[in-house]
Formats: structure tokens, sequence, C-alpha cells
């Protein structure tokens, strides 16, 4: 995270936290990351150089305009402006976590080998809820060399409860007892 992203996030959030519009930032900003993430020429064309800032500007607001808040579209312009259009997406990252920290929310990832059903998701979001003092919003990965169990990461932290955790220390313990 750079000392520019970071400053262009906060001043985002502030102005959406005034006009109390934080959820609607948030909803939209991270609509923007994923096509910037999914169209890379559109990520190319705000970076390159050649291109003048009007263009670009333009551009945004034909795309844009009126789709998405004000104030966001503005600060995505002036961020071209300013020739900062490199650190776009870093700073609408870092605008998720600002909210995240505000409105005290944890995002957490479940592995598990399968699809979690609904019920189970919820029980999950309910315990770590519990555990952590924070609204939880869970995403359910699936990764089938999970084997069984779950691999559950959030914050700096990661549980291992996969069986293939369990196995692998299975294993080290019958190697030590080998020895």
């Amino acid at each position: 995270m750079s000392n520019l992203s970071s400053m262009y996030a906060d001043a985002l959030f502030e102005i959406a936290l005034e006009e109390n519009r934080a959820a609607e930032i948030l909803d939209q900003s991270t609509v923007i990351t994923q096509v910037i993430k999914e169209n890379r020429d559109f990520a190319r064309f705000l970076a390159a150089p050649m291109i003048e800032k009007d263009e670009k500007t333009d551009f945004v607001d034909k795309v844009f305009g009126g789709h998405i808040n004000k104030n966001l579209l503005n600060f995505m312009k002036v961020m071209i402006q300013r020739k900062d259009a490199a650190v776009l997406t870093e700073s609408l990252v870092q605008y998720e976590k600002l909210y995240n920290k505000h409105f005290n929310i944890e995002k957490a990832v479940a592995v598990t080998a399968v699809p979690m059903s609904r019920e189970l998701q919820a029980k999950l979001t309910e315990k770590l809820e519990k555990v952590t003092g924070k609204t939880i919003v869970l995403t359910n990965k699936v990764d089938e060399g999970c084997l069984g169990g779950v691999i559950l990461q959030f914050s700096d932290m990661q549980i291992n409860d996969s069986i293939a955790q369990k196995l692998e220390t299975l294993k080290n313990q019958l190697k030590n007892i080998n020895r």
C-alpha cells in the first residue's frame, strides 16, 4: 500500500461518511476494481502517458457517469487529472479496508473440499462473530485438495482443520515413532 493510495482512500472515505454514502461507494468501487482487473486494456488506457488526461476523463465519464456516485466518479477523474490513475485500484482496495475497520467488519474465507451449505456458512459466521466481536463476511472457496474439513483464513491468521492437515500431522507423528 502506498502513501498516495492511502491519502486518496482517506479523502474518499471522509466524503462518503459525510454524505452517508459509504456502503454505496464501497459496492460501486468493488465493481470498478473488478472491471479494471478483468479488462487489462482499460487499466492500460488509464495509465497510458500518450493519451490526454481529458480524453481519459471523458471516457470514464461516458462509461460510469450516471451509473455511480458522483463523488466516486469525481474521485476517479481527479486521480486521472493528477496522473495518479496507476494507484486507482490500490486506493479503492484501501477504501474497503477503511470501511471494514470503521464498521467493525472482518472478511473470512473458509476453504473446503465441497461447497458449504448456506446453513453451515451461517453457523460458522455466527460462531466467528461471537469469537471476534466483529461482523463477519464469509466467503467459501472450494479446493478438492482440502479432502475434507475446513481451512479458515481471516485477519492475519489461518486455522487449518482439514483432513489433509490431520493426515500430515499423523504422518509426521508416525515418522517420529519409527526413529
